[in-house]
């Protein structure tokens, strides 16, 4: 932020903690949602670090605390796609579409909150 807003706000009578309020996070508030949710389209790709960490088998399970029952999407398509055949390569062709799908609703989301938030922050 310009240190002018800073000091104009602190010179106006403003706690440190309004100064913070109205000075400083209207213009780093887009930032600081695109980057989460920058953050958040990128978990939802990662694949080989969750591949890796976690041991993902094949089957499936509700139980979030059972060990070694773990996928996500994109390691499920990494890792059942070399020996996928037919409806099966079918099947991880449509999970890695709603993938892609989910992915760019979030950062649709995120696109559509820091244009809506751009012009309120006073940073061009």
């Amino acid at each position: 932020t310009p240190a002018l807003h800073e000091e104009a706000a602190l010179a106006l009578g403003a706690t440190r903690w309004e100064m913070v309020r109205i000075a400083v996070l209207p213009f780093g508030r887009s930032g600081v949602i695109s980057a989460s949710m920058l953050g958040l389209g990128r978990a939802l790709g990662e694949t080989m670090a969750v591949v890796m960490v976690l041991s993902v088998g094949n089957s499936f399970s509700w139980d979030i605390l059972q060990a070694g029952k773990h996928s996500t999407i994109a390691a499920n398509i990494a890792l059942q796609f070399p020996e996928s055949t037919g409806i099966n390569t079918s099947a991880l062709i449509a999970t890695g579409l709603a993938l892609f799908a989910i992915t760019m609703v979030v950062n649709s989301i995120a696109r559509w909150i820091v244009s809506r938030r751009a012009e309120f922050s006073g940073a061009n």
